[in-house]
């Protein structure tokens, strides 16, 4: 009897024991369920977005976990090339990360995965973000993101190539010039080089990320601003359109543009502009100034490619068309919020979400603005700019220039998501598909601008 007492009370104790571990494990939520004391991590996908960009994030995951130690960051570096591509894939799937390093779009919001973040950042930490930037996070009103940095794409060219050609790079750079002066400039620019390669007055990518951007810049300073304006009419119907495609091409066939423009990346624009084949390229960011410093050192220390040259690099504002008033094509780059189908993890989906935004906001002000300042390009944030604006080094003339672009940059338009989705895609199904062909002379302007107004008409309904 005495030793059943004794198994009686041992079995109590085990019993006992085996809640209170089991209490250590969890905490009751505020939803009155528990949560475990397991960290919440938080995943984050993001690009090489300047040279130091890992070791500053890094800087600002060890401060914020030292501060937030029930959150892990777990950041996930994607390639320019295929990055976007990945996303895409992943939200399809129902299983995007937390934060990804992206401007947020309509196709995002229409999973239903994209998150509204007012509700999980106050207002006092939303107070630090220059409101401009902010207006480029939202689609349909909705704040999706926060952005890291202001950005301008512009054009560039080499000083040296500019004077020999007698081209007043100055002047440009206060006055602007139109389409037709810039055509003449270039062709200045278009010769046979001593070494007998041939010198482009002007080279743009249309291989590899963003194809299409010479006619999106091309556009938008021919008063086609938007691909839908803000009532949601679909704008590249407009016969302005097919007046872009025209200057394009014709830049191409008068020998200004290489004929290959349609398999020249990125990369391959800027091996022109070292081995002095192109005068102009494009785009061009203020970045470059960085960028092309670096390899002017390589040159001189002679580890750079057989072949290249020391730039002296010049921002230069787009030409407009005549009439036409002159933008620059600007906006943000930031990160975008992002839930899961199939959430699981040791916390509620509702606190995990809280814990993202923190993360967000950590990742966008602050110390985070080191990366607008390695880049060359305004602080988003008042914390940013405290922190800052005292330690950018630029040249004068291309300082100057920043700011006289910036005073043109496109103001965002809100669009309804639907009809911002299947203008998209109108665009990705026959403008970004038949533009390479345009590029390489398969077909003509008028029939890929026959082709556009033919799928506005069945796609759109206009």
């Amino acid at each position: 009897m005495k030793l059943k007492k004794i198994l009686a009370i041992l079995l109590a104790m085990a019993m006992i024991a085996s809640i209170l571990a089991g209490c250590s494990k969890t905490s009751e939520n505020s939803q009155g369920g528990t949560t475990s004391t397991k960290k919440d991590i938080v995943k984050v996908w993001t690009f090489p977005v300047e040279k130091d960009y890992v070791q500053n994030f890094e800087k600002i995951k060890a401060d914020f976990e030292s501060k937030n130690p029930n959150i892990e960051i777990q950041r996930e570096d994607l390639s320019w090339a295929e990055g976007v591509t990945k996303f895409d894939t992943a939200i399809n799937a129902g299983d995007p990360p937390d934060l990804m390093f992206v401007v947020p779009s309509a196709k995002y919001v229409q999973t239903g995965l994209a998150v509204p973040i007012d509700k999980y950042i106050d207002k006092k930490a939303l107070s630090d973000y220059y409101p401009t930037g902010l207006e480029y996070m939202k689609v349909g009103g909705k704040l999706y993101g926060l952005p890291l940095y202001m950005k301008i794409h512009t054009i560039a060219g080499n000083k040296k190539l500019l004077e020999e050609a007698g081209i007043d790079w100055k002047k440009i750079q206060e006055n602007g010039w139109t389409w037709d002066e810039f055509k003449e400039a270039a062709k200045k620019g278009t010769k046979i080089n001593a070494d007998g390669k041939k010198q482009y007055g002007f080279v743009f990518h249309g291989a590899g990320t963003d194809i299409t951007e010479l006619l999106d810049h091309m556009n938008a300073n021919n008063g086609l601003p938007y691909i839908m304006d803000k009532n949601g009419k679909f704008m590249y119907t407009d016969p302005k359109f097919l007046e872009t495609l025209k200057f394009i091409k014709s830049m191409i066939d008068e020998g200004i543009m290489p004929k290959e423009s349609n398999q020249i990346t990125p990369q391959k624009r800027m091996e022109y502009f070292y081995t002095e084949q192109a005068m102009i390229i494009g785009k061009a960011m203020p970045y470059y100034e960085v960028v092309i410093g670096d390899n002017n050192k390589k040159v001189q220390d002679k580890t750079a490619p057989a072949g290249q040259k020391e730039v002296d690099f010049v921002l230069l504002p787009e030409p407009h068309a005549q009439g036409q008033k002159a933008v620059t094509i600007g906006g943000v780059d930031g990160y975008s919020m992002y839930k899961q189908k199939n959430y699981s993890g040791p916390v509620s989906q509702e606190q995990h979400l809280k814990n993202v935004a923190k993360v967000l906001v950590a990742l966008t002000s602050g110390e985070a603005g080191v990366s607008a300042k390695v880049l060359c390009l305004p602080q988003v944030t008042k914390s940013g700019d405290a922190m800052w604006k005292d330690k950018y080094t630029m040249k004068p003339e291309n300082k100057a220039e920043v700011d006289r672009l910036f005073k043109n940059v496109l103001p965002p338009v809100q669009i309804d998501p639907a009809k911002a989705q299947k203008a998209q895609k109108l665009y990705d199904q026959v403008i970004k598909a038949e533009y390479p062909a345009l590029l390489g002379g398969d077909i003509t302007p008028d029939k890929m601008y026959q082709d556009v107004k033919n799928a506005a008409q069945e796609m759109l309904g206009e």
